[in-house]
């Protein structure tokens, strides 16, 4: 059960579970729903009798549950086993009745079924065209309804309409006069008709709030559904991919799969946590729930027509065929797109609506407030514009933060850290960038401080920890080299034993900062006799030492951040090595595992997404505007998605879950591409002036005034070195690769 969280709901999601796996067998679904006469009706005796319907009701009303919690985790089934039934629509009309002051005891006990006359167009939040006209004590109903789900099936219908200008729902019975279906089948297997009212008697039954509930319920109970369809799907496509052979090998084996399956991985992630967040809005009633009920739907559609068509793909010949399920989920999540509206509408009412991306908290109001007091004007300037910080600069944040005792939030408080959770860590991460302070230069308070701790001698701790702690000494990190980048483990740079020094030579590459540095960690090849990644050793390397060369490397945006080292005849006392003799590769990956925090970066993020919408405020309104918002709107709807997926990663990991999983290169390659998502609206945002770069812009003195075109050469900055991110850190494809390698074997 993904949505589970009482034993309660993870009992009745399990009973459910093997209630469907019992009785929805997929050949027997399939030869139900086929011919001309489909029973779409078969399973709601045993839905009713074993209280599934109830499960989406409160006690007080006759039910189990009724939370959105619960109703989630029915939907989660229904999507895992293909139900037809009108379960959905049972719930949504249920509540309206509840609203109403209705018994539900029928639409408990499976007794009766009522439909929902809704959808006439492309916005179900439009005022419905069917009109409500007063007749006597009760009302007439006249208009049309485009779809209707389930209507043959249905004994009474809730119709909305709008009277007075304002919409409602009316309770209008199946049998009644005035009433003209037109029915069909729906792409999935399921019913549905276009029906016409003609003066249909009615009953008044609650207004426009209460519809709007319901709706927005729908959305996310249908992204709940969805994220049950596609991790079926995910699941039976993995075990495909690693099973069936092509040219002697599995298909698992083919780099082009294992990349698409990595998509449909993190595509499914995605559509999970966002759900996850709209549930709790919805639950917990937060001001926020509409903009997250519309964000989950415009997601999940999209998460489901991705992996939906590329398990069709990669099943080949047979996922077209209609003896293999992969088709019919592939076709009920098309209805579902089909279904309160497409994703485009609801990036539109999105953009409308607004939404917190991150929750507030005390912890963070404190971080927001210490932030804005104490970061220096000149620096806050500098990262509100997105103009470039200097080494200056980052020391004297760095030691204010040092002061306040929060400079190595993560690291215990007995080693002089605060002894951040970390979630902690994730809140000021967040917070602090997004108030425009600069990032924690990494390489020494969060790579080989935490090392040092884990591996380090005690008088490596006493030599190196206290500069690090006041940022008296600058680190940089000396790992990449020309041919090794992602494949680290085969890097080249020697170090051979001599005495007691060792002397190390070779080229090491993308040194960020190393023109800033004195010290380095460096890993090495101390023995090339056995496996690679058993020869690697950490050195620590003075930059002062002789044989040192630093030659600048001039990236993409024309600023130098980066370096290429020469190592020449280096001594490095024997000291200085940390750990053991080929204990490099293992020191590695700890280090990696302490990055784990900042790897999706969401605050720089949630920064540029505020500056661009102060952007686009000042473009007038016109067709192209609204174009560029709900563009931006799309990406915010990532970018709010990036923040629920890297808390749930954040929450399994301080709960003790293994780092090593696929979950941290999903956000690096997640992060990365929303970055560049971003950047590239900017530029459109500019317009003409989106072409304007010039590297010297970004040290301008931040207090000065700025035209035009320096304001968009900071942004040009912004789209040129988001283009970095994807390669540095391991590149995206290799990022792909090892979520591949954790989904499929071959």
């Amino acid at each position: 059960m993904i949505f589970a969280l009482t034993d309660t709901q993870q009992m009745f999601g399990d009973m459910l579970g093997k209630l469907l796996d019992a009785e929805n067998d997929f050949e027997e679904r399939r030869r139900r729903l086929s011919g001309a006469s489909p029973d779409r009706m078969a399973l709601w005796p045993a839905l009713a009798e074993q209280g599934i319907l109830g499960a989406t009701f409160p006690e007080e009303a006759g039910g189990f549950g009724g939370t959105m919690r619960d109703i989630a985790v029915v939907m989660e089934e229904v999507g895992r086993k293909l139900v037809v039934e009108p379960v959905l629509a049972n719930a949504l009309c249920g509540g309206i009745l509840r609203a109403a002051g209705e018994d539900l005891s029928a639409l408990i006990a499976g007794e009766t079924v009522i439909a929902l006359a809704h959808e006439e167009g492309y916005d179900p939040f439009g005022l419905p065209e069917t009109r409500a006209a007063r007749a006597g004590e009760g009302y007439h109903i006249n208009g049309r309804k485009l779809v209707v789900r389930h209507a043959d099936l249905a004994e009474r219908f809730i119709v909305t309409a709008t009277l007075d200008g304002v919409a409602g729902a009316y309770l209008v019975d199946a049998r009644a006069d005035g009433i003209t279906r037109d029915s069909f089948r729906l792409i999935d297997g399921s019913s549905a008709a276009t029906m016409e009212f003609l003066n249909v008697p009615a009953r008044w039954l609650a207004g426009n709030d209460v519809l709007v509930a319901a709706l927005e319920q729908g959305l996310v109970a249908l992204a709940a559904e969805t994220v049950g369809i596609v991790t079926a799907l995910n699941a039976a496509t993995f075990a495909y991919l690693g099973t069936r052979q092509q040219f002697g090998v599995p298909l698992a084996s083919f780099q082009a799969l294992q990349h698409r399956a990595a998509d449909m991985f993190a595509a499914a992630e995605e559509a999970r946590a966002l759900t996850e967040q709209a549930i709790e809005a919805m639950d917990a009633a937060t001001p926020d729930r509409s903009a997250l009920a519309s964000a989950v739907k415009a997601l999940a559609d999209d998460a489901g027509r991705r992996i939906g068509h590329e398990a069709v793909q990669m099943h080949g010949g047979m996922g077209v065929s209609d003896e293999l399920d992969v088709s019919h989920y592939m076709r009920r999540l098309a209805a579902i797109r089909a279904e309160l509206g497409s994703a485009d509408l609801h990036r539109a009412r999105f953009a409308g609506l607004g939404v917190n991306v991150v929750k507030d908290t005390p912890f963070r109001a404190e971080v927001r407030a210490f932030v804005r007091a104490h970061l220096p004007e000149d620096i806050a300037r500098k990262g509100a514009l997105g103009m470039e910080i200097d080494k200056d600069d980052y020391v004297r944040w760095q030691k204010i933060l040092y002061e306040k005792g929060w400079f190595a939030g993560a690291w215990p408080v007995e080693q002089g850290g605060a002894g951040w959770s970390m979630e902690q860590q994730l809140v000021f991460l967040q917070e602090s960038s997004v108030n425009n302070a600069p990032m924690i230069i990494p390489y020494g308070v969060n790579m080989i401080g935490p090392v040092l701790q884990e591996f380090g001698t005690d008088e490596q701790r006493a030599k190196y920890l206290p500069g690090i702690l006041s940022s008296d000494t600058w680190w940089c990190q000396g790992y990449s080299e020309p041919n090794s980048g992602s494949d680290l483990a085969s890097l080249k740079t020697t170090a051979v034993r001599d005495g007691d020094h060792y002397i190390v030579n070779g080229t090491k590459m993308w040194t960020t900062e190393a023109h800033w540095a004195d010290m380095m960690h460096c890993l090495v090849r101390t023995d090339r006799e056995v496996k690679a990644q058993r020869g690697i050793s950490m050195l620590l390397i003075d930059m002062t030492s002789p044989g040192i060369e630093v030659r600048p490397i001039v990236t993409i945006d024309g600023q130098h951040h980066t370096n290429q080292l020469f190592l020449d005849n280096v001594r490095v006392p024997a000291e200085n090595l940390v750990g053991e003799e080929g204990q490099g590769w293992t020191i590695a990956k700890f280090l990696l595992s302490h990055e784990r925090v900042a790897i999706a970066d969401t605050g720089p993020k949630l920064r540029l997404l505020k500056n661009i919408k102060a952007m686009l405020a000042e473009v007038p309104s016109s067709s192209a505007k609204a174009r560029l918002s709900e563009k931006l709107a799309g990406a915010e709807i990532e970018l709010l998605t990036l923040c629920a997926l890297e808390q749930s990663y954040v929450t399994k990991w301080a709960g003790g879950a293994s780092k090593d999983g696929p979950e941290a290169s999903v956000l690096k390659v997640r992060s990365t591409e929303i970055l560049q998502k971003l950047s590239e609206i900017a530029l459109e945002i500019e317009g003409p002036l989106g072409g304007a770069h010039d590297p010297e812009d970004l040290h301008l003195k931040p207090h000065g005034q700025f035209t035009p075109s320096q304001r968009a050469s900071f942004m040009g900055h912004q789209y040129l070195y988001g283009r970095c991110w994807s390669i540095f850190g391991g590149t995206n494809e290799i990022q792909r690769n090892l979520i591949a390698r954790s989904l499929v074997s071959g």
